[in-house]
């Protein structure tokens, strides 16, 4: 059955709280490196990477999440604005296609000078592509429900 498979790995299901955890007990010297990675069952080199990025001062969060976050180009308080905008335009005329929410997405960028992928630029929207089906991660494209994909924003 499609979508139906079950994970085999563990790649990503470490938990900040447990890397510092192994980190700073390797750091007081109380474990080795091996031994801290092997009690909590974390990959030596991983382990090793974090500690090397926590000294650097780079480190928010582990796994997907930190690649996530480098490549948002919207700051949280951004998105709100920008979510509260696109609702007040849907308000005004009774709703907004979701190309027209790719393509404001994009003025705003512009506007406020943030740096953009290519893409963008070549387009003229926000996405991939500049398609429809990629704007629901950004959480700021009103569906037809009224709500504004993932937040559950209500448009009234």
């Amino acid at each position: 059955l499609p979508g139906s498979s079950c994970r085999k790995t563990t790649w990503g299901k470490t938990s900040l709280e447990e890397m510092e955890s192994a980190a700073a007990e390797v750091k007081e010297g109380k474990m080795s490196l091996r031994a801290a990675a092997r009690d909590r069952n974390i990959d030596k080199s991983s382990l090793l990477r974090f500690m090397k990025k926590k000294e650097n001062g780079e480190v928010k969060s582990v796994a997907w999440g930190a690649v996530a976050e480098a490549k948002r180009i919207f700051t949280d308080e951004m998105e709100e604005e920008l979510a509260k905008h696109l609702k007040q335009l849907a308000d005004q005329f009774h709703g907004l296609p979701p190309v027209k929410c790719c393509q404001l997405a994009f003025e705003y960028a512009a506007k406020n000078n943030i740096p953009v992928p290519a893409n963008w630029k070549k387009t003229q929207c926000a996405g991939r592509l500049g398609s429809s089906k990629h704007v629901a991660h950004r959480h700021l494209c009103p569906n037809s429900r009224g709500n504004i994909h993932g937040k559950g924003y209500s448009l009234q």
